[in-house]
């Protein structure tokens, strides 16, 4: 496919190819060259917690299935039995011994090995190989802080590597208290009727929207006092640290800032903590930025401290499923964990009261994209483009905390990881 994914992407120009989010092809190639290829979230290490735990979920559109071994260990396969393809594992989590695969009965164990054929000596006279049939395992499989993520390309660079300045940042709320973090029970999961890439772009780096999407949710009180000001230009940042990552931020003065920028009925326990985190990560990340929104590329994104975590698994070219998940500290009290799982509910899940604003977006943007005429009109990034700079206390580029320094980055990244191995590839 001869496509200029440099000019698709309007690297260095801030325009956007509208074909990028309707066209089969590219679909196709994304699922090949970001999806198959970039370091994936899977799931927190909390959610597989004992010996011979389960959770399956996708890479790209493959689906798998993760372990938690019996020495401990996890491990991460294709679920596809190896004789006619048949999902091995019907299930969304628990905890089993082994695999059965509904069609033939072949079994495999939580190591993903095969372990038993019907008729082994009766059908294929004993010469099937066994050893050479287990379940496919991704390449590389690693953890960042209890946030599992797998990739099916053996020369992919680490996950340390991968996450880059990106990891710094997610110590925020990764890392606040000794015992990290915990998921909260149970996974929100709808379907979208967008482009996986919108979702994903507004994670990463759009503040700018929600003074006009949200605004009914503020003003209605259903969000109590705005985390941060109804204002255009306010004091924040968003944050570039490569890779195609980005995230928007507050900047607060002082601690009690940091404090009043949390909701009200989170305000007690972000108090309560400040000083195991001050003492963790240092006053920058402790309390001087307080994180809003961010995505890991590609499909990872995350809501800092409304507690909220969340990956776009591509479907088609116009539909995204989303899957969402509370996070709370473990050491945090239980009416806290209580708290935080009923505002990421009546927020952020799938009627949640942003929710429908942001999908609605994605859906309209997704169908404006389709038009012969529509697509001869690019999409505009250019939003403090030239203004980019550096900030002596953090890592990566800043633009201010309106600005689309995170979206130009994320299609460039994009861009790259489409044209390699192409002649005069970026």
């Amino acid at each position: 496919m001869g496509v200029d994914f440099k000019q698709l992407a309007g690297v260095g120009r801030g325009r956007l190819d509208r074909r990028i989010f309707v066209e089969d092809a590219i679909y196709r190639m994304e699922l090949e060259k970001i999806f198959a290829k970039c370091w994936l979230f899977l799931c927190h290490e909390s959610q597989i917690p004992k010996p011979f735990d389960y959770f399956t979920t996708y890479m790209g559109a493959d689906p798998v299935i993760v372990t938690r071994k019996e020495d401990g260990s996890i491990g991460c396969y294709l679920n596809m039995c190896r004789h006619r393809g048949n999902r091995v594992c019907r299930g969304d989590a628990g905890n089993a011994k082994s695999f059965v695969c509904p069609f033939h009965g072949w079994s495999y164990s939580i190591d993903g090995s095969l372990n038993h054929v019907p008729g082994h000596q009766e059908v294929y006279y004993g010469e099937l190989d066994i050893d050479s049939h287990g379940l496919v395992p991704v390449a590389q499989i690693d953890s960042y802080k209890g946030l599992v993520f797998a990739t099916f390309d053996a020369n992919a660079p680490s996950l340390l590597e991968y996450l880059g300045d990106m990891a710094w940042y997610l110590d925020m709320f990764l890392d606040r208290r000794e015992r990290g973090i915990e998921f909260c029970s149970g996974t929100h999961k709808w379907r979208i009727k967008c482009n996986w890439k919108f979702p994903a772009d507004n994670f990463v780096g759009d503040t700018y929207h929600g003074l006009v999407s949200h605004i009914s949710a503020w003003k209605a009180g259903f969000e109590g006092t705005p985390r941060r000001k109804v204002d255009y230009g306010y004091q924040g940042y968003q944050i570039n640290p490569g890779n195609g990552h980005g995230l928007g931020a507050l900047w607060t003065e002082t601690p009690e800032r940091f404090v009043d920028s949390a909701l009200p009925e989170l305000q007690q326990y972000e108090a309560a903590r400040l000083k195991e985190a001050e003492a963790r990560l240092g006053p920058v990340r402790a309390w001087k930025i307080a994180g809003i929104h961010g995505t890991i590329f590609p499909n990872l994104s995350l809501l800092f401290q409304a507690g909220a975590i969340r990956v776009w698994h591509p479907i088609a070219p116009n539909v995204t499923e989303a899957w969402s998940w509370g996070f709370v500290d473990k050491d945090a009290p239980q009416d806290f964990k209580d708290e935080m799982r009923r505002h990421v509910t009546h927020r952020h899940s799938t009627s949640g009261t942003w929710e429908a604003d942001d999908v609605d977006n994605w859906v309209q943007s997704t169908n404006a994209s389709y038009g012969h005429v529509a697509q001869r009109y690019e999409q505009n990034l250019q939003m403090g483009q030239g203004h980019e700079a550096t900030h002596p206390e953090l890592r990566g580029t800043v633009g201010q905390i309106q600005s689309e320094i995170n979206q130009r980055g994320f299609y460039q990244r994009w861009a790259e990881l489409l044209a390699e191995g192409q002649p005069g590839a970026m």
